[in-house]
Formats: structure tokens, sequence, C-alpha cells
């Protein structure tokens, strides 16, 4: 093949091809940001917007919670409930002295407590209280075994009947099974 172009307009071609080929590059790369810039363009307007959104709900909801739950109110109901949850908590215990508790708040005083004892629960029989004491009559007595037999804490009450002997002045002994 002739070669009819002179050396110097050769290269002039190769540079002006060179840079062509740049432009062309350089045009892609120029179109292909400006076309991920228009597809993303919806999307940061719609984050935009949607946290525009959850600013004002958490400012509303911020706003909401020192107006509507005064400090006092809201320490008073968590008060209670702590309360709650620790009058609760030796129901969950299988023997405490929760349970002698509630046997001196259900005592009237009329009744006078002069030995309690715990015997522990085995594979056949459940923990049993036995309270020995002096009652200044039968009903004191009787008032006293009715509220313990009353206590979601026990089981049953066994009041026996030679407690109610005497009238007045009563030795007494009974069983109180817990639950």
């Amino acid at each position: 093949m002739l070669n009819v172009l002179p050396q110097q307009q050769k290269n002039i071609l190769r540079k002006e091809y060179s840079m062509r080929r740049m432009a062309a590059i350089l045009g892609l790369i120029v179109c292909a940001l400006l076309i991920s810039l228009v597809l993303l363009t919806p999307s940061y307007f719609s984050f935009h917007i949607r946290s525009g959104q959850a600013r004002t709900e958490l400012e509303q909801t911020k706003q909401a919670l020192d107006t509507d739950l005064q400090s006092d109110a809201f320490t008073a109901d968590l008060n209670e409930a702590i309360r709650h949850v620790a009058d609760l908590r030796p129901l969950v215990e299988p023997h405490s002295a929760y349970n002698l508790v509630r046997i001196f708040e259900s005592k009237p005083s009329s009744i006078k407590i002069f030995e309690i004892s715990f015997r522990g629960a085995t594979d056949e029989r459940s923990a049993e209280i036995s309270v020995r004491g002096k009652a200044t009559d039968r009903e004191s007595l009787k008032a006293f075994g009715r509220s313990l037999e009353g206590r979601v804490e026990f089981e049953s009450v066994d009041l026996p009947v030679s407690n109610f002997v005497k009238e007045s002045d009563i030795d007494f002994l009974m069983s109180v099974k817990i639950k």
C-alpha cells in the first residue's frame, strides 16, 4: 500500500483521532452521570420529604410526652406498679416470711400468738405452719380462722373443735397449710 501522507500530517491525524476518542469517552461519562442524576432525583426528594415528616413526628411525640405525662403522675404510677410487683413476688417463692406476715396481718387484737413453727414440704404433704396462742373468746378465734382461710396464700386451716371447749381464755393450736 502506498503511503501518500507525510509523517507530520499522520501525527496530526493521530492526535485528532485520540482527541475525538477522548471526547467521545468523556461525553459518554457525562451522559451516564446526567442520566443517573435524573434517575436519583425522585429518590432524593422522597427521602427529603420523609425525613422532614419523621422529624416533625419526633418533635410532636416529644411534646406529647412532655405535656401529657406529668413526671409526678408517671412516677406515682411507676411506684404503684413496683409495689404491686413486690406484693406478688412472695407468691412465686415457695415458702417465705411473707406467709408469717400474712398470719399476723389476719390476727385480731383479741388473739395472742405465743409460738409459730414451720414444717417444710415433703413429697407426700405440703408445707405447714403451726400457730399456738390464746384467744379471749370463741368468736375471735373463729374469726381468726376464717380470715386465714380467706387468704389466697393458704390452702387450708385446721382449727380443731377441741379448741372451742372453753368459752373464754382459750388456748388454741391451729395448722395452716401453705399452697
